[in-house]
């Protein structure tokens, strides 16, 4: 069972050193641009412990990048990590479920994206449980979408955005 913890801005330098040897690879570049909009409330990040053991990190954007979800007031569930020795153990599920519980107390409904090749697997099976839908746009290099005919190489930048409808969640939580 995962107990969770709510990163407080004044508590992010703390964290920074904490999922510093557990996340990001140690980089300390990823560590600040993921943590970046956190002074301002713009983003939240959610923490993961297994008896007292960080395992997991996923972090709101509550004002996504991607024009579409901007536009909609959708935001953005970003950077979800498991422990490397800690995966496949539905860990995953659980610090998105308490993404979702966060989000479904402020807006209707949450997004995010997944790259589309084989490394993207797990994720992508997971979202699709989850009751994530592909957003409409199809397939995208970064925000834009493919036309047809165009020829890409398939990488990290190839993603599929995905939209979850939180309206149930949140009658739940309120009945």
């Amino acid at each position: 069972m995962l107990t969770f913890r709510v990163v407080l801005p004044e508590e992010l330098e703390a964290v920074k050193r904490e999922v510093k040897p557990v996340f990001f690879s140690g980089d300390e570049a990823l560590i600040e641009e993921s943590f970046q909009e956190h002074a301002d409330d713009s983003s939240t990040t959610i923490l993961g412990y297994e008896e007292g053991r960080l395992v997991g990190i996923v972090t709101i954007r509550w004002r996504s990048r991607y024009p579409p979800f901007a536009a909609a007031g959708i935001p953005l569930i970003q950077n979800i990590e498991i422990a490397y020795h800690d995966r496949g153990r539905g860990l995953g599920g659980w610090m998105l479920e308490r993404a979702e519980q966060e989000i479904a107390q402020r807006c209707r409904y949450a997004g995010l994206c997944v790259g589309i090749f084989d490394a993207y697997g797990p994720a992508q099976r997971l979202y699709i449980k989850r009751g994530y839908v592909p957003d409409g746009r199809g397939v995208c290099r970064g925000s834009e979408p493919l036309r047809e005919g165009e020829t890409v190489r398939v990488d990290h930048d190839l993603l599929l955005w995905l939209v979850k409808d939180l309206s149930g969640m949140r009658s739940e939580e309120t009945a």
